[in-house]
């Protein structure tokens, strides 16, 4: 448990003492703030709920080439490529958390207010998830953030470019570009990429068709593991909650975005999904994120003062304790496979599975 909290505790106390110092921040400073998370994340063993695949994928792609487990596009050539490099399994699944880290620490650079988001909400709701867990919804999410970024730049090229990467390393990261194209574009250029969303859909049905598949897969998977309870999905729609409040309580009285309301009503409506279905509780979380992404790129509208970030501070700490209650869960006498933690030279075959 110790090797999972030192680093919250690490960039929580560092990032409000560079904060409230004023400290220009930069990539690199956001880097060092992710270090001791970094050396976790790649000196782990068999830890983590999906290494083991993502792994046997590795092995096989070095071995053979190709493999029987079907992933993304994207995904899959990203994968191929680390093989076709000469990196071991174990590596390559390192290399695609370092990826995703550096993305978060270049697109949470622009200001001292995107850093704190970072530290006290990214972090300890997403950053393990992202780079222990599920690595591709991890990339792909990162890289959705910097599509979205684009967005509000009004790049629109860069953000196709983005958008359609993040879409190609883990479909689900359409349900973020749809739902900020939605609002932050003209009409005409959301018929416009309505419809070439229905081009690629009727020219590549097989793509559109495993996409539904992998939702319904992983519902499935989380199904059998375990039951929707009614209580399911309860902490992520508090955290989203209290962001929401907490944007609108500190909003300088200028004009925003309806999109914050939207993502509140698509949060709730996740929620009383997951009453049936473990998809919901995957939406919850896509939303969530979704609200993050809508403060950092809101946050001049907001008067910053130190009750705000007390706020988020508060909310911080109640994410910590939602991830250690989670990765302490006992499922059929057994923990969850982020404890106990291990280094990967304690594993049988220290460089593969």
């Amino acid at each position: 448990m110790l090797f999972y909290l030192f680093p919250y505790l690490y960039i929580t106390f560092v990032s409000l003492n560079l904060y409230f110092s004023k400290v220009k921040i930069n990539f690199w400073i956001m880097l060092i703030l992710l270090i001791p998370a970094l050396l976790v994340v790649v000196l782990r063993g068999n830890v983590g709920t999906d290494s083991f695949f993502y792994l046997a994928l590795l092995q096989d792609y070095k071995l053979y080439g190709e493999s029987g487990m079907k992933y993304e596009p994207g995904f899959e050539m990203l994968g191929k490529t680390i093989a076709f490099l000469g990196a071991s399994p174990r590596l390559g699944v390192a290399l695609i958390a370092v990826i995703s880290s550096f993305i978060l620490c270049k697109i949470y650079s622009r200001s001292r207010n995107e850093m704190i988001l970072l530290a006290l909400l990214v972090f300890p709701l997403f950053f393990y998830d992202f780079t222990m867990n599920g690595i591709r919804y991890g990339l792909s999410f990162c890289l959705a953030t910097l599509a979205v970024d684009k967005l509000y730049e009004k790049k629109y090229k860069q953000f196709a470019l983005w958008g359609i990467v993040a879409f190609l390393i883990q479909y689900s990261s359409l349900l973020i570009l749809l739902l900020f194209v939605s609002v932050l574009i003209k009409k005409k250029y959301q018929i416009l990429f309505l419809g070439v969303l229905l081009v690629f859909i009727v020219v590549s049905p097989s793509i559109f068709s495993f996409f539904m598949e992998r939702v319904s897969n992983k519902s499935e998977d989380y199904s059998q593991l375990y039951a929707p309870s009614f209580v399911s999905g309860m902490a992520p729609l508090f955290v989203v909650l209290l962001m929401y409040i907490n944007f609108l309580w500190f909003n300088r009285k200028e004009k925003y975005s309806k999109l914050i309301h939207i993502i509140l009503i698509c949060e709730v409506l996740s929620f009383i999904f997951a009453k049936f279905s473990y998809a919901g509780l995957r939406f919850q979380g896509a939303f969530m994120y979704c609200m993050i992404i809508y403060l950092k790129n809101n946050t001049k509208k907001m008067d910053l003062s130190w009750k705000y970030t007390a706020n988020l501070f508060v909310v911080s700490v109640f994410a910590i304790l939602l991830f250690v209650k989670n990765i302490t869960t006992v499922v059929q006498d057994e923990l969850t496979p982020f404890l106990p933690y291990h280094f990967f030279w304690e594993e049988k075959h220290p460089d593969r599975l």
